[in-house]
């Protein structure tokens, strides 16, 4: 039982496992330089994003020039879903619209990543902020108005921004945790100075997050494994992020990431391979082979003998197959082919070829096989079939062989017919080997 499980393992299972190897070495050759080649792809994407929002929040500063204000008392005022902390008695800039479109804006480059925004005075008597957190108003009442200002100035280095008109004007902060919420987040700053005079501080929290959901977008995409972790045996490359003191953000991808991805692809495509080859080959089969005996057919396999130049041939015959088929009737006849090729094809090995040359007649070409071996190979098939009944019958062959060098397949097939007449002129259940001509 366990040598037939290992058999039927060795002969179905094993093929596939080969295949499956093969597919994952091709296929996972074949998608690490996919993701390679789009890694640039992405950074490139990751770069443009944050520009678009560079660009989007510097629009900001024409809106606040040119808007108005209104008269707000001490306290906490909500217009358009934006909440005003106003810390005295003042005049308060009309930002709420302003703000709404900005967030607007910030969404389709980044949705769901627009953490908070925020638009603080100099000095700071009033902030916006979309929304205020509770963590926020705590923070803001701590300070006095000037305070928050030269506090994050001076922390972030943005004095005097505006002499950077064709540089960075603006400043992307280091991923930070916050306090209160624990939010991991990015915060861009971008001051609006007139007239060389800070007025206000544009900030924009953005979830550090933002990079992982642009890479998981991309991955649902291009179908990638790209991620911004550090792997064994990976390979990764820097996003440069402009207007930042940050360090690189990273790209890339893992070896056993690529593998994960693309095992169960491999197998599934080993098995559909293999699933193509069993029915090609049963195709051939059918159109190579003959039905009733699985022999190769005459029509297909003699052009092939006609290109031999050595031949070791067995021409097999059923004595008296008229006499069966007349006595027992066709069914009988087919009976008795059947179980005689049957036997034949037990007693000879994978890489001879056994061709149905006629009704009950049978060519044998034998691999690597001298004249002796030949006529032992010859003798051992007629026993096999004379010692035990068929279909009920007694049934013996006749069998005629040559062994013949540097010939051709004609010759050779002359030979082996004439040995099959001497075999059946001696009273046929013979076996006769004609030796090569000098």
């Amino acid at each position: 039982m366990a040598k037939n499980l290992s058999q039927i393992f060795a002969r179905q299972l094993l093929p596939v496992m080969k295949l499956a190897a093969l597919m994952v070495v091709v296929v996972g050759s074949s998608y690490t330089l996919y993701n390679a080649a789009l890694l640039t792809k992405l950074s490139k994407s990751i770069v443009t994003d944050f520009n678009q929002i560079y660009s989007i929040s510097r629009r900001f500063a024409q809106y606040y020039n040119n808007t108005g204000t209104t008269f707000l008392t001490k306290g906490t005022h909500v217009r358009n879903d934006v909440s005003i902390m106003v810390g005295e008695d003042t005049n308060v800039k009309i930002l709420s619209k302003g703000v709404n479109k900005l967030r607007k804006q910030l969404e389709t480059i980044a949705p769901d990543h627009i953490w908070t925004v925020a638009i603080f005075e100099n000095p700071s008597t009033y902030v916006h902020f979309d929304p205020l957190r509770e963590a926020y108003s705590k923070r803001y009442s701590m300070y006095k108005a000037s305070e928050i200002m030269t506090r994050i100035l001076e922390l972030e280095r943005l004095e005097n921004t505006f002499d950077q008109f064709y540089g960075c004007n603006i400043k992307l902060s280091e991923p930070y945790v916050e306090d209160g919420s624990n939010a991991l987040l990015r915060t861009l700053y971008y001051p609006v100075y007139n007239h060389r005079e800070l007025d206000a501080l544009l900030l924009i929290d953005i979830k550090n997050s933002f990079v992982d959901h642009k890479v998981t977008q991309f991955n649902d995409d291009f179908l990638t494994a790209i991620d911004t972790e550090t792997h064994w045996f990976s390979l990764r490359v820097p996003v440069q992020i402009a207007c930042t003191d940050a360090e690189p953000v990273y790209i890339g991808f893992g070896a056993w990431e690529i593998f994960e991805r693309i095992l169960i692809p491999s197998i599934l495509m080993a098995l559909f391979i293999q699933f193509l080859r069993t029915a090609f080959k049963r195709y051939q089969k059918l159109l190579h082979q003959d039905r009733m005996t699985g022999f190769y057919r005459r029509d297909f396999y003699e052009k092939r003998l006609k290109r031999l130049n050595t031949f070791s041939l067995l021409l097999i015959d059923i004595d008296f197959f008229k006499s069966i088929n007349d006595t027992h009737g066709h069914k009988k006849g087919d009976d008795v082919i059947t179980e005689v090729t049957k036997r034949i094809s037990s007693q000879i090995r994978a890489s001879d070829v056994a061709i149905r040359w006629g009704g009950e007649e049978f060519l044998l070409v034998m691999r690597n096989m001298d004249e002796s071996k030949l006529k032992e190979k010859a003798e051992t098939i007629r026993r096999h079939i004379a010692n035990n009944p068929i279909a009920g019958l007694d049934v013996t062959i006749s069998i005629g062989g040559v062994h013949l060098q540097r010939s051709n397949f004609t010759k050779a097939f002359k030979l082996a017919d004439k040995a099959l007449y001497e075999s059946k002129q001696n009273g046929r259940n013979k076996s006769t080997i004609l030796p090569a001509p000098r």
